[in-house]
């Protein structure tokens, strides 16, 4: 099953990541009141962590086969990924050879994906790695998490995955508050952000039903989430600043993928149009390379220290999305095709 509109929110969700990377001196960012939203912009990835649960949920068959669901993960994350970790990888070593070879174990970390286990080398290098080292141990466990939830009848699955949910956030405001970095990164502390898209998913493909009789009050269940994401956002509260990455808004997002995939609205027809698709289906590459290509233009060509910060970002944000369609056209369904053909003949793209 696809859902053609979500796939832009795919595509908005990457560039609000890479503003929230790369907006310092840029206009408007630097607008009072939107500088204070930019702040937050990274809470996205917690997005993409309940789109992937939710998008795994509804396409999941009964039973699952194992090999070919990681089989099909890997075919889908890791070609792209390796070739943006590489491309990395080159530009540091044209700066500073020497030192390269003493990195070697860091880059086994992320060239095995598993870097956001190490508090100390979860950002090295590509640093939006971290989150496909935690999207592949999702990956893992998902499976095994679809399975427990099919053997629960609908409210014991709500009940159970809100209070995991919950579990989850008070154990990180307990080490976010005494100073523990590491938990911003660890795959452990984003599994419940997960687990509430496969909740989700499973109950649009068995309940959708239910929730179109319900869209209405979704619809303003969510408003008033957003205000209240906002108030907290705003005003500068000291708790929700420290613990907003790790999966607390998790049923906002939840709500919201619900509310785009129902389709009620207008807006969200013209999500399915041809170029906001496309847009979405780069959105990998736009996430992904967002270092590398920064790297190029400013480290290579030296192109930031001639325009100003503003001219040179949308320049970097327009070779960006022609990078990500050129590396989706000639690397990530390329190289999806040879591994079907070489390795799978039942392979999903």
């Amino acid at each position: 099953m696809k859902i053609e509109q979500l796939t832009f929110t795919r595509f908005v969700a990457a560039i609000a990541i890479v503003v929230f990377h790369f907006n310092k001196d840029v206009f408007p960012f630097t607008v009072t009141g939107i500088d204070r939203f930019t702040v937050f912009l990274n809470v996205l990835v917690s997005y993409f962590f309940v789109l992937s649960g939710f998008i795994l949920a509804i396409n999941a068959k009964e039973k699952i086969d194992l090999k070919q669901f990681y089989f099909n993960r890997f075919a889908r994350i890791y070609p792209l990924y390796l070739f943006a970790l590489l491309a990395t990888l080159a530009l540091i070593r044209s700066i500073r050879p020497f030192e390269f070879g003493l990195d070697f174990h860091r880059v086994l970390l992320s060239v095995f994906l598993v870097q956001s286990w190490t508090e100390k080398y979860a950002l090295v290098y590509n640093y939006p790695g971290w989150s496909l080292s935690v999207e592949l141990f999702f990956y893992l466990l998902f499976p095994f998490v679809f399975k427990a939830l099919q053997l629960l009848r609908f409210k014991q699955r709500v009940a159970v995955v809100a209070l995991f949910w919950a579990v989850m956030q008070t154990l990180f405001i307990v080490f976010a508050r005494q100073k523990e970095a590491w938990v911003l990164y660890h795959p452990l502390f984003h599994v419940s952000t997960f687990v509430v898209g496969v909740l989700g998913g499973m109950l649009y493909k068995e309940k959708q039903a239910w929730l179109i009789a319900r869209q209405a009050l979704l619809e303003r269940i969510f408003l008033l989430s957003t205000l209240l994401l906002l108030f907290l956002m705003f005003t500068g509260n000291v708790v929700f600043s420290q613990v907003y990455h790790d999966g607390l808004p998790a049923p906002f997002f939840l709500l919201f993928i619900f509310i785009v995939s129902l389709n009620r609205h207008q807006l969200f027809n013209g999500f399915r149009k041809r170029l906001p698709v496309y847009l979405g289906e780069i959105s990998y590459g736009i996430y992904i390379l967002q270092v590398p290509v920064y790297r190029l233009l400013t480290q290579t060509f030296g192109l930031k220290a001639n325009v100003s910060a503003t001219s040179f970002f949308y320049f970097y944000l327009f070779v960006l999305l022609i990078v990500s369609a050129i590396c989706y056209e000639l690397i990530e369904k390329p190289s999806r095709i040879f591994l079907r053909n070489r390795f799978s003949k039942s392979i999903i793209a």
